[in-house]
């Protein structure tokens, strides 16, 4: 089994492609929601580089919330959202059911080990 081993300064990187993707697209959310556990990192993130509010309750999401994930692997936990609100995520796996409006990178690999899960191995610098 291969693994892509996405490390802080991956993370940083995707993290600013998408923010560049948005302003390109002229996408102006209110709010962001992140789908839990992966996708809580990447919403708070994305909540300060973009001056928006956290959304922490999926009942808030409307069509102007921005809701994001670390993966849309088998694309069902972004399957509710899509056609109703923006989605992205940082990595997205060819095959999923679904695809988010942005990713930052198509996953090769199949596995990610993400730097924030257990036993990653890494540290933030």
């Amino acid at each position: 089994m291969s693994t892509e081993t996405f490390t802080w300064a991956d993370f940083d990187a995707a993290i600013k492609l998408l923010v560049e993707k948005f302003v390109r697209a002229g996408l102006r959310p209110a709010s962001v929601y992140g789908i839990p556990r992966g996708g809580l990192i990447v919403a708070v993130t994305l909540c300060h580089q973009l001056g928006l509010p956290l959304l922490t309750d999926a009942g808030e999401i409307g069509p102007d919330t921005l809701v994001v994930d670390d993966i849309c692997d088998s694309g069902k936990t972004l399957l509710p959202y899509v056609g109703k609100c923006t989605t992205a995520a940082l990595h997205v796996v060819p095959g999923a059911c679904v695809r988010p409006d942005f990713f930052a990178r198509v996953r090769v690999s199949d596995w990610v080990i993400y730097p924030w899960e257990a036993n990653s191995g890494q540290t933030k610098s």
